[in-house]
């Protein structure tokens, strides 16, 4: 039994991801590009409103709504960093397990 699932396991297969000429390939390519380009927006609202949140809730003495609003705009900021970094984090990923 051992052997014969050895030899199922020692089969090689050749990958190489290639969406030239599929079905719907563009499409999927540009639904790619318009999630990228919102979460860029999100990250930027969440940034913009949380920085005005922040500043204003300090002049106020809020101190509550200050944290409220760091918080937010830290996340604006992590969201940028993950949108930008998802697909060199996917294709390094890809091609470190692919060896």
């Amino acid at each position: 039994m051992f052997v014969r699932m050895a030899g199922v396991l020692a089969q090689t297969v050749d990958v190489t991801p290639d969406a030239s000429g599929m079905p719907g390939g563009a499409l999927i390519q540009q639904l790619l590009n318009w999630s990228q380009m919102l979460a860029l927006w999100g990250s930027l609202g969440a940034i913009l409103i949380g920085a005005a949140m922040y500043g204003l809730a300090q002049q106020g003495n809020s101190y509550s709504g200050a944290s409220r609003g760091k918080t937010l705009a830290m996340g604006g900021v992590v969201g940028a960093i993950l949108a930008g970094l998802a697909p060199a984090a996917v294709n390094l990923l890809f091609t470190a397990a692919s060896g």
